[in-house]
């Protein structure tokens, strides 16, 4: 999966501090809670809210979850590339998995055509 350099670099530097936490010695996991677990889908929901708290961003009447923002990363990519770095980035076994990421707006379709002369 691709991810960008910003994304790469604040990874590479996590892992060389988590070197520093106990927790981490007897574990390849990238993030432990701070009583040493998994993050389960609770945590999960939990900071990405508290995130959005911090953003300023209002998530009341909103559909507000991770697997949104994954969503939202598919329909996205697939407008500004195509199908094909969509399931390869979300890692679909199926193009028709992917299929349901195909939103462009038919002005862009049309643009497009127009472009291709």
């Amino acid at each position: 999966m691709g991810i960008t350099d910003r994304t790469a670099t604040a990874l590479e530097r996590w892992i060389d501090e988590r070197a520093d936490h106990p927790r981490y010695e007897d574990t390849d996991k990238l993030w432990l809670t701070r009583h040493g677990n998994r993050y389960g889908s609770n945590e999960l929901s939990r900071i990405l809210k508290d995130l959005c708290d911090r953003a300023g961003i209002s998530y009341e009447n909103r559909q507000m979850s991770w697997y949104a923002i994954r969503h939202s990363v598919g329909t996205h990519m697939t407008k500004e590339r195509d199908l094909a770095a969509t399931k390869a980035q979300l890692r679909h076994k199926s193009v028709k998995t992917t299929m349901k990421y195909d939103s462009v707006p038919i002005e862009d379709r049309r643009d497009a055509l127009d472009n291709m002369g």
